[in-house]
């Protein structure tokens, strides 16, 4: 099957890896990678509407409630450094913990969900304005806002060029766009391969490195201000345990006693700030400005 790579309009691809039929293609030119078969619009909703659906996303976030507002600081922080305060749109906004850490830091705050169910806790839960449709769909004004924010949300969409368009028509000339997404290049992605755990096709449609999602931000009409690799060692660590170890009861006493023993997560904690600097964390950020002069 011919197709054009999404960053550099190539047709040489390489399989990478495999998963219950599912391709993992590598673009030889640029190196990002694709999903194939690629699922249809309705099987990507569809797909979404039972992965995350609010009552597990509660499991996942309220018993780490803190780790996650600390986490979601961090980001405020490193945000505050080009915008102080102003409008902020959050695409993916999950059930809302993000907006909220965001609105306690002085943004005023929106967000977008296309699960229906998580963007009904967030509204009734927290009291967030957050909006259940495609972002092409909603009746925002041109320049509305000071920041957009996608977390972990780009790899899902399949028309990754338009919603780009439409993102900086919603941004004010000066607005900034932060990006976060799983690195193939990252050393975790290296070593568990088809079991790296943000890979998850077909729920993620793209695959980008560093150098190629700054390659397509660029030709979308943005100007890189910091790009940086990183990943949680706690993640970095149950995410080998789990590619290496049996998953056997043996296999899950060994990786609680790992767990126990702090042994990896001390050498990762050491180790990774070697291989972030080498572009090579499990997640990139970028932070990118509209460039209002192609205007």
């Amino acid at each position: 099957m011919s197709m054009d790579c999404i960053v550099c309009g190539k047709q040489a691809f390489y399989t990478w890896t495999s998963i219950a039929g599912i391709d993992i293609q590598r673009c030889r030119s640029c190196g990002v990678g694709m999903t194939t078969p690629v699922p249809s619009a309705e099987e990507l909703l569809e797909d979404n509407l039972e992965r995350y659906i609010a009552a597990e996303r509660e499991k996942v976030y309220l018993p780490r409630i803190r780790y996650f507002q600390a986490r979601y600081h961090s980001y405020i922080k490193e945000i505050k450094k080009f915008k102080k305060t102003g409008a902020l749109l959050d695409i993916g906004c999950n059930l809302g913990i993000f907006l909220l850490s965001a609105q306690k830091e002085g943004f005023t705050v929106t967000g977008v969900e296309l699960n229906k169910s998580c963007a009904e806790y967030g509204r009734k839960r927290y009291g967030l304005k957050i909006h259940s449709d495609y972002l092409a769909e909603i009746d925002f004004p041109d320049e509305t806002f000071d920041v957009i924010t996608l977390y972990d949300v780009l790899e899902h969409v399949p028309d990754i060029k338009g919603m780009l368009s439409d993102i900086r028509r919603k941004l004010k000339n000066d607005g900034l766009l932060v990006i976060q997404s799983p690195n193939i290049d990252s050393v975790l992605a290296q070593l568990t391969k088809a079991k790296w755990s943000w890979l998850t096709p077909p729920d993620h449609l793209y695959h980008f490195n560093p150098s190629g999602l700054a390659s397509l931000l660029i030709s979308s009409g943005f100007r890189i201000e910091k790009s940086r690799t990183w990943e949680p060692a706690e993640d970095f660590c149950n995410n080998v345990a789990a590619a290496y170890l049996p998953g056997n009861i043996v296999g899950r006493v060994i990786q609680k006693l790992l767990r126990i023993s702090r042994i990896c997560f001390v050498a990762v904690l050491f180790l990774q700030r070697i291989w972030w600097k080498r572009q090579q964390g499990g997640l990139i950020q970028i932070y990118a400005m509209k460039d209002s002069w192609r205007d």
